[in-house]
């Protein structure tokens, strides 16, 4: 009904909001960009990040709201919005006015207010000429980081440059100090030249960590491919099912 109505052709951005349960903080948990995104720092609460998003871009949550629409079939840029415990409310008779924390309802009601009026305000004039891929989450549910997804590739590649030049600079100070026990198997503690050698396994305890890693990764991932496959509904039934 909306489409059709007169107003529709005036409408460039969009906030959707919505409930996966009956209570909990409302989530900011996708967005079309940085500049939308924008719209939202300065709520009290900011609660949220882009990390829905890469989800919903990459298929990994299947689920969907009328964003979908909003964004894919007519083009908007805006922002979903939603609260979403407990989830084994949703869906249930339990999913109704009646169980809806007004608590939850407030909080979803002042990044609401928030976001619109900045909408209609100076950042909504933003959007006009801006469509940048963006980077954004809570800090402590205080204050909204957020920038441009350029910055995180230079800030990671800044990283993956220096890490491996500070490490080899570390091991080659270290061996200078003949402290590099970590690769060492026997150590002359004494350093005299008919000494014994203390053996330290150096290697053994390098070995250790990536073992015990992927040990235990594969036991967590196989109980929830295993748990999955007995019962393919759980997923939908709790947050930490997932």
């Amino acid at each position: 009904m909306f489409v059709k109505s007169k107003l529709f052709p005036f409408i460039g951005t969009f906030l959707n909001l919505e409930g996966a349960g009956a209570g909990g903080r409302a989530a900011l948990f996708r967005t079309t960009d940085l500049e939308v995104t924008a719209a939202y720092r300065g709520t009290s609460e900011p609660f949220g990040s882009v990390i829905g998003t890469d989800g919903f871009k990459m298929g990994w949550i299947r689920s969907e709201t009328d964003y979908r629409v909003w964004a894919g079939s007519y083009g908007w840029r805006g922002l979903d919005m939603a609260f979403y415990a407990p989830r084994a409310r949703y869906h249930t008779r339990q999913d109704d006015r009646r169980h809806t924390s007004k608590n939850s309802i407030w909080h979803m009601l002042s990044g609401a207010l928030t976001t619109t009026i900045n909408l209609s305000g100076d950042i909504g004039d933003a959007v006009q000429w801006g469509n940048t891929p963006g980077v954004w989450f809570d800090l402590f549910g205080d204050s909204l980081v957020l920038f441009a997804l350029k910055g995180m590739f230079a800030w990671s590649l800044t990283i993956l440059v220096a890490a491996p030049l500070i490490l080899i600079l570390l091991a080659y100070v270290i061996r200078q100090a003949d402290k590099d026990y970590i690769f060492a198997s026997k150590v002359d503690v004494n350093r005299d030249p008919g000494s014994e050698k203390v053996p330290v396994d150096g290697m053994k305890g390098f070995s250790r960590f990536p073992v015990a890693l992927v040990v235990a990764g594969a036991l967590v991932f196989g109980a929830a491919f295993l748990l999955r496959k007995l019962q393919p509904f759980i997923i939908y039934s709790s947050p930490y099912a997932v």
